[in-house]
């Protein structure tokens, strides 16, 4: 089922498109905020920022610059941990905010428990659009259609432009990867059975955003998220241009967002954080203005 890693844009949302770009309230049916302030830009992607001026975010990601509340900070230029063993990477900056370490889960989550999605990608549209899809034509044909009663697909579309912004979803699998590491699944999916109020699907640009799992009480850090998977056969909003990389503009039912599993590495990435490397000039850098994302 999986892909190559590719990137993924802001969260897409099917509970309420186009919603959801400041903290959940925990009021009106939504979740208490998990984090909500500690995800920011990685560059063009994403990135969570666990405290003392660490980063986590995809290991395929650059250290470069993080933006996070309207400010850019740099990295540090020493501390950069690439983990071997999955699709991870630590990086410090060189200066920034005061803020304490996020915990992280230290046992993986069970399929069922719920999850919040905070990522940092394309801005999603404010509705759920309906296609027919001809599987008998050659390619295959997506039809946008006003109804659901007419469709055989739905899904959201994002639009270029990034913004943080936040969803839910359910674990539905965990597993190991022999190159990506251990893995959250999460499906995008209309079932009312098995849907969440604020059903969300990865799409560009998220990769490097949070995953927050509750624990007696207590939202914490669980997964990163890294691609998406199950595609659809000429999907809308998935462009591919010539020598560039493939574009995924969109969340249909059926997608599914992969995360990494951060229960066996939050152990280690504690130790990377307590044993930097001294940075030349680490009080002395200032952050600078950021720049327009969109």
């Amino acid at each position: 089922m999986l892909t190559a890693a590719l990137p993924v844009c802001a969260l897409v949302n099917s509970g309420n498109p186009g919603g959801n770009r400041t903290a959940p309230t925990g009021l009106n049916g939504e979740p208490a905020d998990p984090g909500f302030d500690r995800v920011g830009f990685n560059g063009s992607a994403s990135g969570v920022y666990l405290g003392e001026g660490w980063v986590l975010t995809a290991r395929h990601l650059p250290a470069k610059t993080f933006t996070l509340d309207g400010v850019t900070y740099e990295w540090d230029g020493v501390n950069d941990y690439k983990f071997p063993d999955t699709e991870l990477r630590l990086f410090r900056l060189a200066n920034a905010p005061e803020m304490p370490v996020l915990p992280m889960i230290s046992q993986t989550p069970r399929p069922g428990e719920n999850v919040i999605m905070v990522g940092a990608g394309r801005d999603c549209e404010d509705h759920v659009t309906y296609w027919y899809v001809d599987k008998t034509a050659q390619p295959i044909t997506w039809t946008e259609v006003p109804t659901r009663g007419e469709a055989n697909a739905g899904g959201v579309l994002s639009n270029e432009g990034s913004i943080i912004s936040w969803g839910t979803n359910l674990v539905s699998n965990v597993m190991p990867h022999p190159k990506l590491g251990a893995l959250i699944i999460t499906d995008f999916t209309e079932n009312p059975a098995t849907r969440t109020t604020f059903e969300a699907q990865a799409v560009s640009y998220d990769n490097g955003g949070a995953l927050f799992t509750e624990t007696n009480g207590e939202w914490k850090l669980a997964g990163i998220m890294i691609t998406v998977s199950k595609l659809f056969p000429e999907q809308p909003g998935v462009n591919k241009e010539p020598g560039g990389p493939k574009t995924i503009g969109s969340g249909v039912f059926g997608n599914v967002t992969i995360s990494i599993n951060l229960a066996p590495y939050s152990h280690r990435i504690l130790q990377v954080m307590a044993n930097s490397k001294p940075a030349p000039q680490f009080a002395e850098m200032q952050p600078r203005p950021e720049m327009n994302m969109n």
